[in-house]
Order: structure tokens, then sequence, then C-alpha cells
């Protein structure tokens, strides 16, 4: 079916409209609420105002030219609506005929002359992936292989965020163990996420101090336990901040960090207690001071001139690196390529771009402090009238009160490189809401740069974080849920379900394998990304819900149905070999709505990518299995008497799966042939 036949019918009233009123307006069309106003309605009142005509008018002109079509059983005006009423044997033998003839039903040609680069991950090289930044992995997954769907060239890539000031003491951690020849205790990147909350934790608790003892001057506060706080230690520095000489909201905040390190500290302690204890008392033994020591870290690796402070940072990103890649393979996740923020500050590209945003007067100066000039360059250049913004945009800093380059500057020269690394004509940054600001203003500089034609180009793709039911965010105490962790639980959910059948312990651990990654990706990507997850192990594994289970036992239950006719003497391969004589007969609803269902499959893909909404994708998938199971229930195909009966529901089970195939490929699951 080269045209589809919504299309054809809304081409048919665009030229009535030109040819008679010689207006170009666009077309629009919905789904009846009821079989009973048609299988497609194209509403006529905006035509009609467009127009200045009568909307019966129009209805009664374009209804004799509609009605002339093959494939139309009947036409309706009712209310201001054209009903389209379609011949479901013509109509089916076409959508049938054609999904089957397709070597891969849904793929198009639409957007071959995009080159796209997709963004997505990019999560700091100090611990685990967790959820929040995982939602974006899933999103970025489905969108890279959507726009693959529909003809594009993609280069999906991660940009690792190396030069954070919270990875130096990492790193400095790190080095002690290995000195000491302390192995792993699990999996690399958890392991590094435990140096990370420790070796930051005892890092702030020396600057809480040393900042006490300056606005105090009293020297016992840093000199004794310099990476601790017991509770004597703690009561000793209260009892100072309450008589020294100082404003209330200092002393307030000072005593309320004090607590909330104190907190920190022992509840690390009691979560890790060894490795906690290993490498306070390491810092305390080895490291003179941990904060001279990070900031000559950070200091020496963003120059790149130290050779053994860039192979310590390298080692320990890779390995984090190699925990994420490896989180992701899980849920067949990947990457094409790994930036590192690292060597574009290395480049020298940032100080020319400061250099030129200089000399261009689009710097406000506070003290060393550098702000980008955002309002005035989104209103100067036309930027917001383009965009239609009406709020005031807030300045972005470029250059700290020290006069060190912050991260935004990196991703202004990054995205100068990244579009022409791949001859990309468009880029999708898929990253959390909270970095819309950021986004914003390395595009806002970019038309400062007047290099426009890049910032246009350039997709902030954002969605909101994910939560698991009864749990609490917070890396810095290792209270965060991991995609690994949501596998596990959503694992031992699928297993309640695999020990009461009679398979084999292999069989067992691939359904597991693969119903649990489809379990947590499906339960992430059905979601609007501008709502945020509540992930639920419960519904996520249940067979009953929307979920990534029903999916692929919809999947199986056709599979089983064609694998039970072979076994019933069924020629299925005569069938689909001799597809264009076999003659299509319908007699039920649930046969109907599952064939107009799979012919909508292309123009869900169009939809999704018009829309930027993937998860419409996920739930058309819902859509067309439970069309399928009330098909499975309603209408046999085995046992089917009728010969022409029977060969029509072949072939719809045959484009079920194809559909079905093609959306998991979308989506990115795994199918099972038993379940």
């Amino acid at each position: 079916m080269n045209e589809k036949p919504v299309d054809k019918i809304a081409g048919i009233i665009y030229q009535h409209i030109i040819e008679n009123y010689e207006k170009d307006i666009s077309i629009i069309w919905n789904k009846p609420p009821s079989a009973n106003l048609g299988d497609v309605s194209f509403p006529l009142f905006s035509i009609a105002k467009n127009v200045g005509e009568e909307v019966g008018v129009i209805g009664q002109s374009l209804k004799p030219k509609i009605e002339n079509q093959e494939i139309i059983e009947r036409v309706e005006l009712k209310g201001g609506f054209l009903n389209i009423f379609f011949n479901r044997t013509i109509f089916s033998d076409k959508v049938l005929k054609n999904a089957l003839k397709t070597e891969k039903y849904g793929k198009s040609s639409e957007e071959s002359t995009r080159r796209i680069i997709i963004e997505h991950t990019s999560s700091n090289p100090n611990g685990p992936l967790h959820i929040g930044n995982f939602r974006g992995s899933v999103i970025g997954d489905l969108l890279s292989r959507l726009y693959k769907m529909s003809g594009a060239a993609v280069n999906v890539r991660y940009y690792v965020n190396d030069l954070g000031r919270q990875i130096a003491p990492v790193v400095i951690g790190y080095k002690l163990l290995k000195d000491n020849n302390i192995e792993p205790d699990s999996k690399i990147d958890l392991w590094i996420g435990k140096i990370y909350a420790t070796m930051n934790t005892l890092l702030d608790i020396q600057e809480l101090k040393k900042e006490i003892k300056s606005k105090t001057g009293n020297c016992f506060v840093s000199e004794n336990l310099k990476y601790e706080i017991n509770q004597n230690n703690k009561e000793e520095i209260e009892k100072i901040l309450s008589s020294a000489e100082l404003d209330e909201k200092t002393r307030e905040y000072l005593l309320k960090s004090l607590k909330k390190l104190f907190s920190v500290q022992n509840s690390l302690s009691s979560k890790i207690p060894k490795l906690f204890g290993l490498l306070r008392d390491l810092t305390e033994k080895k490291v003179e001071d941990l904060s001279s020591l990070t900031q000559e870290y950070i200091e020496q690796y963003l120059k790149g001139n130290n050779k053994q402070i860039v192979d310590e940072y390298r080692e320990l990103t890779e390995k984090a690196l190699r925990g994420h890649i490896e989180t992701l393979s899980r849920f067949n996740i990947f990457h094409d390529d790994f930036d590192r923020e690292s060597d574009i500050a290395w480049s020298g590209e940032v100080k020319q771009i400061l250099q030129k945003l200089e000399t261009k007067q689009w710097l406000r100066h506070d003290g060393k402090a550098r702000l980008l000039k955002n309002n005035e360059i989104a209103t100067s250049l036309r930027f917001k009238e383009k965009y239609n913004i009406k709020h005031e945009i807030p300045d972005l800093i470029l250059v700290n009160s020290e006069g060190i380059p912050l991260y935004p500057c990196r991703d202004i020269a990054y995205h100068l490189h990244k579009l022409e690394k791949f001859n990309a004509n468009l880029c999708i940054n898929v990253i959390g809401k909270q970095q819309q600001s950021l986004q914003l203003g390395v595009r806002l500089a970019l038309y400062a740069l007047n290099r426009s034609d890049i910032a246009d180009k350039i997709i902030h793709f954002d969605y909101e974080y994910v939560t698991l039911v009864g749990r609490k965010m917070a890396g810095r105490e290792l209270e965060y849920v991991t995609p690994d962790e949501l596998y596990s639980l959503a694992r031992e959910e699928v297993y309640k379900f695999l020990n009461e059948r009679d398979y084999s312990e292999e069989e067992k651990a691939k359904i597991a394998n693969i119903v649990s990654a489809a379990s947590v990706k499906i339960s992430i990507a059905k979601i609007d990304p501008n709502k945020a997850v509540m992930f639920d192990v419960k519904k996520a594994t249940d067979l009953n819900e929307n979920s990534g289970p029903f999916l692929l036992y919809s999947f199986t239950r056709a599979k089983n149905i064609i694998s039970k006719a072979k076994k019933a003497n069924i020629p299925i391969e005569e069938i689909i070999n001799n597809l264009e004589s076999v003659e299509i007969s319908i007699i039920e609803d649930e046969e109907w709505n599952l064939i107009k269902l799979i012919e909508e499959l292309p123009m869900i893909y169009k939809r999704a990518i018009n829309t930027k909404r993937p998860d419409t994708i996920v739930n058309f998938s819902f859509e067309i299995c439970k069309a399928f199971n009330k098909f499975y229930d309603n209408c046999p195909v085995i046992s089917e008497k009728n010969k022409k009966i029977r060969e029509t529901r072949i072939l719809i089970v045959q484009a079920t799966i194809k559909t079905l195939e093609s959306l998991f490929e979308v989506l990115g699951i795994e199918s099972l042939e038993k379940m």
C-alpha cells in the first residue's frame, strides 16, 4: 500500500479546497470515539471558517469525491464531521499484504536526508548510573532507534564529564587504595561510587573545619581530627560556634553544615564501614591537606601536562565508564562515540571562545568572574523572536570567581565541533530538565559567536527524573537506585513466575534476563518525558499491566499460534509464498480493529518523530497487543473450518508478528519464542 488511505482522502480534500477556494490549509483527521462514527473522521469546522463557507456545503461537495474511491464503503456527514467507513475486505487486503511483503514493516526513508547526533546518558564518571540519568539513556536509545527505522544516519555520543571538581578526590582515593593493593569488592562503578561518597565527605569535613577556624580563630577545630567528626569533637565545635562572635545567619549555616556532615559521615561509616574507615585512615596518614591536593589535581588535570595525574584520571574514568557500558548493554543500549571534556579543555579553544565573547562585549564582569549576557544576546540577535521566548533569560556564569573557566565554556567548544564530526544537520541532547538554563546558554553563546547555523540545529530534549517507590536519592550518602538494582528487583519478580513453570535452568535464565530488561525499560519509556516516573517493580513485571512482560507475552502468543498451525499441517509457508492469491475474508470486529492498528504503524513512527514523543510508540505497542489478545480470544485460527477465514487469520497473526518485531526493534527489547 504505497499511499495510506487516510492520506489519499486528505489529498482529495486539500485539492478540492485549492481548486474551489484557492486556500492552502492543513487537513487534519482523527479516530472517532465510536465505530458507529466511522473508521476515520475529518472535522470540517476550521476548513469552513478559513474559506468562508457553510460546513454542510463543503461536506456535501466532498462526499461524492471520496465515495468514488474503491477502498471506501460509505461516507457520512454528521455534525460537521466527514465520517469515513472503509471497505473492510479491500482495506484489509492492502494492509496485510503490504505488511507481509515488506522486508521490515514500518521502515521508511522519511528521514533519509538527515544526519543526526543523539547525545544521551553522559553521566559523571564518579560512580554508577542511577535511575535519574538512566531515563535519558532509555529515551536517547529509543530516539536513535526510531530515527534509524525512519532512514536517518544516526550517531550516538556520550559526553564524559571528567573535569568536575568532585572527581579529583575520587582519583586521590582510588590511588590510595591501589597503592595499598586494595581490590574492589563490587562492580567497578559501584566501587568508585563508594570512593566518591567517602572522599568528598572527608574533603567537606576538612573544609568545614577550616572555615570554622577562619571565622572563629580557634585552632582546635582544624588541627584535631582533620577528616573526622566524632561525638566529642562535634560537641566541642558546637560550643565554639555558640560562644564565637558570629552573626546568627553564619552561625546557623555552620551548625547546620556540621550536623549534616556528621550525619553523612555516620551513614557512610554504617553502610561501608571497612572501606570508609580504610580511606579515612589512609587519607589521615598519607595526605597532609586533602583540600590543597584536590585543588592541585584539578588544576593539573585541567592543564593536561602532568602525565602522572592525567594517567590517574584516565584510569579511574575509564573504569567508571566500563561499568556504565556494562549496565547499558544489559538493556541493549549502546554508544558510537565517547567525547571527553578534558580533551576539549586541552585544545585551547575555551580561551579563544572567551576572547571572542570579550571582544564582542557579550561578557559581564564580576571581579574575576565572567557571565554571558544571555538576555541581551537573545534580544539583540532576535533569538527570542525566533523561538517565541517571552521571559527574561538570566546570565550564565562562564568563569568563576577564581578566574577558572567552567563546564559551559567547554560545552560551547564541544558543540562547535560535535556536529562537524558527523556532518550532522540535527543534534538532539537528551539531558535532564535541570539543565535547561545551561543548554539555552550554550545556544545563545553560539549565536554570540556568529554560529547560529550550529545553534539552530541543536535541540535540548529534556525529561523529568525517576524515583523508586519507598526510596530517596542522595548520591553522597550512597542513597541512589541504579538500573542494575531495578533489573535485579524485576528479575526476582520474574523468577517467582518462572519457578512455577517446568523450564530448564538455562531457559529460566534466558527468559528472566530478557523479561527483566524489558520490564525496566518499558516502565520508563511509556511515560511522557515531561512527567516524573515512579518505578513500581510489581507493576513493571505484571502481565496484566501495560508492561514489558505484557508485550513479550503477546508476541509469544502470536508465535505459538503459528507453531501450532504448522504442527496441525496448515501450510503456513505456502500461504505466505502465495500471498496475492489469498482471498481476504473479514467477519469479526476484533479482526478489523487489529488490522486498522497494524496499518497505523508507519504513521506512528512519523508522528513520534514530529512530536518528539517516543512514549507514543510504547503506548501504541500496548494498543496492538490489547487488540491482538481480543483477536486471540474471539477469533480461532487453527480450528477455523472455513479456508478463506482461516488463511486470513493466519495473515493477521503473521502481520501482527511483523508489526511487533518492528516495534521491539525500535524499543530495543528482545523477543521470546516462549515465556
